[in-house]
């Protein structure tokens, strides 16, 4: 009840047109009003002159109605309705320049636009359609989604990722070749003899084998050994200076040459010659022996069998044996080889070219570690052994995600970096931020309970099971929760509906605070109100709903093809008047009401007519009728009287006849006022019909005399 009542003070209040404006505009209209012409017959009660019909022009003020501003009509008798930029598929104009979106659109950026809205945001793309992504050129859908594009490369992005149209971007570890058109892997040391077929991996070529402390270095293998010689292609020996190969055959090992060959001897050494047993190379020649003492005649000569004798500089130490002598004494690890000639021990060498002291060799350098004997590798504090001659640092703790690379120093492998707190520690790297989560491995996220990832490389964010309507997804906890201006529908835990304060009255809330009208009302200056549409306008009346116009007081509808247009009722026709109101007539001008009656008007002389005659239209007097018989008996003769007897008898006859035709004149007249046929006077006496549709183009109407 409360409801109907403020639905009614609110029509009362406001304007029933709602959003329009009314602009007064003078007007012109002709009606048609019934009169009687006066014979100036004084106290009249039957017949007192015929009633005739005549127009009668009139100025009056009326309204227009136009759209108030940001409103429009599509044509003259539409209805007012509020104009907005583009509301898309399925949305509607609610008020100016605020749209009310279909399933799908939104109009958050712009309040009279409506863009579609995807649930996903479009990567390299662009939304065109509810959940629908168009593409930027140069790029395609990927398989695996609907709202993520990848550009197209359009050439060999393998060991790549494509990061932009015609753009391959290579792998850690890769480099691009733009001979070959590809990513190709990336050594830091160039491949001896192999090829690199992974980062910082090489592979060696057929016949060929990695060093084991430089993997990137290929060394050619030899099946004979290579002996004497140096292994420079596989199967291919080079031998070293002073020897040949065996049989003259590139792959066979190396044998010692001696120039000239060796007399009485072998050669063991290029130009080196072992003499046969009981003989000894000749003092001077490398290929000549001369016989030998059978217990040996070091740095001497047999002079005879068994006859050992020392060189010039030397000094015989045994029978057998003569020994160099040198000045000053051979120092650490070295010995005095020849007169004045001191010589490495073995396994050792000079010492930064000195001639008197020596220091262990080893046939390979020793990395992170010294030579400490003949072919031995001492590693140096903080290093252990990994090879004879390679040394490895040592951690006191492992490394998790990296290499030890010095004592107790790590390096981080790729993806990796080191700990702010635990130097032993190396963490992993994620480009983009986790977010809500953290990085468990490069590039790769671990949300928290409660979030998720849109896609395996994105970032964590609040996860809900259900879809949040006008409303967003709460971290941690899996709700939704509404945007302002909105609450949580019975029932729903993720769809929130609009709040209106105070409620939409005969319309729909759509948006917060604001309120879409139900069909058939329009809108007001109050946005929660909507009041019912009547188009055209009521006239003389009240729109109590849509399309239906109610009747003020002493008003009713004239024409059926015209509802909204009431017109006020007189019971009692009125004469030389016009129905103003409900039973109320005006004269027409030029008339006054006659004594005792408020329906009939008799026209007004403003100079008073003569005795002989009477006023009959306005300002027009006309001699009377009688007058004009009267002139005394006296000179009539009796066919005078006879003729005036029988005029008189046929009167009498016509009286009835009359009486009966203004009798149904009055019904014809009473009939046609029920249907609001409006007669205007006009000076000259005739009839003109007004301009209606409900009238007869072809009726007939008597004329006055």
């Amino acid at each position: 009840m409360w409801r109907l009542l403020l639905l009614w003070g609110s029509l009362c209040l406001l304007p029933a047109e709602g959003c329009v404006e009314r602009v007064p505009v003078t007007k012109m209209r002709v009606r048609l009003v019934t009169l009687r012409k006066y014979q100036g017959l004084g106290n009249c009660t039957t017949n007192c002159g015929p009633l005739v019909v005549r127009p009668f022009k009139e100025t009056y003020m009326s309204v227009d109605e136009v759209c108030c501003e940001g409103y429009e009509r599509e044509d003259e008798d539409a209805e007012c309705l509020p104009k907005c930029e583009d509301c898309g598929t399925g949305g509607k104009c609610i008020t100016p320049n605020i749209c009310h979106c279909g399933a799908g659109y939104n109009n958050l950026e712009n309040r009279s636009v409506c863009r579609p809205e995807c649930s996903e945001s479009c990567i390299n793309g662009k939304c065109i359609a509810p959940d629908v992504c168009q593409c930027l050129e140069g790029y395609k859908l990927r398989n695996d989604s609907q709202t993520a594009c990848e550009p197209l490369c359009g050439v060999d992005c393998s060991n790549g990722q494509c990061v932009a149209p015609l753009k391959c971007s290579c792998n850690e570890g890769y480099k691009r070749n733009e001979t070959l058109g590809k990513c190709v892997p990336n050594c830091q040391e160039s491949c001896s003899n192999g090829e690199c077929v992974a980062p910082n991996e090489c592979r060696c070529y057929a016949g060929h084998s990695a060093r084991l402390d430089k993997p990137n270095v290929c060394d050619p293998i030899c099946s004979s050994g290579c002996q004497n010689g140096r292994c420079t292609a596989p199967n291919t020996c080079r031998c070293n200076e002073g020897y040949v190969n065996v049989g003259g055959a590139p792959a066979a090992s190396c044998e010692p040459q001696c120039q000239p060959a060796c007399v009485r001897g072998k050669c063991v050494a290029p130009n080196h010659c072992v003499c046969e047993e009981g003989h000894v190379l000749a003092n001077g020649t490398h290929h000549l022996c001369t016989p030998s003492c059978r217990q040996g005649c070091e740095n001497g000569y047999c002079n005879a069998p068994g006859r050992c004798e020392c060189y010039a500089g030397y000094m015989q130490l045994t029978p057998q044996r003569c020994t160099p002598i040198c000045h000053p004494d051979c120092g650490l690890n070295a010995r005095c080889s020849a007169p004045d000639t001191c010589v490495c021990n073995e396994g050792y060498v000079p010492i930064n070219g000195s001639d008197r002291h020596c220091e262990p060799a080893c046939p390979r350098p020793c990395y992170n570690g010294i030579c400490s004997s003949p072919g031995v590798c001492s590693c140096l504090p903080g290093f252990e052994a990994l090879t004879p001659n390679y040394c490895v640092p040592i951690c006191s703790r492992a490394c998790i995600h990296g290499g030890c690379v010095a004592p107790n120093v790590c390096r981080c492998f790729n993806g990796h970096r080191p700990s702010a707190t635990d130097p032993f520690v190396c963490q992993p790297i994620c480009s983009q931020d986790c977010g809500y989560g953290h990085c468990i491995a490069p590039e790769i996220c671990e949300c928290l309970p409660g979030y998720a990832k849109r896609w395996p490389s994105g970032s964590c964010e609040p996860h809900c099971t259900q879809k949040c309507i006008n409303s967003r997804c709460e971290g941690g906890s899996g709700r939704c929760r509404c945007y302002e201006g909105y609450r949580l529908r019975e029932g729903s835990t993720s769809i929130c509906d609009p709040v209106c304060s105070p409620s939409c009255v005969n319309g729909n809330c759509v948006e917060p605070n604001s309120c879409q009208c139900l069909p058939g009302y329009e809108d007001t200056r109050l946005a929660h109100l909507c009041v019912p549409s009547c188009r055209p306008a009521c006239e003389n009346a009240r729109c109590t709903k849509p399309g239906s116009c109610e009747c003020n007081a002493g008003h009713s509808v004239a024409n059926a093809s015209a509802p909204h247009i009431c017109q006020p009722q007189c019971e009692q026709p009125c004469i030389n008047a016009e129905c103003s109101g409900s039973n109320q007539c005006s004269c027409l001008f030029g008339y006054d009401f006659v004594a005792g009656s408020r329906t009939e008007c008799e026209p007004y002389c403003s100079q008073s007519c003569d005795s002989g005659s009477a006023c009959v239209a306005p300002e027009i007097c006309e001699p009377r009728l009688f007058r004009a018989l009267s002139g005394g008996s006296a000179g009539f003769s009796r066919w005078a009287m006879l003729g005036l007897a029988l005029v008189l008898c046929v009167v009498l006859i016509l009286i009835p006849v009359s009486v009966m035709r203004e009798f149904m004149q009055y019904r014809s007249n009473k009939r046609r006022d029920k249907q609001q046929v409006h007669l205007i006077e006009n000076p000259s006496y005739g009839v003109c019909l007004a301009a209606s549709e409900e009238q007869d183009n072809e009726q007939a109407i008597g004329l006055g005399d």
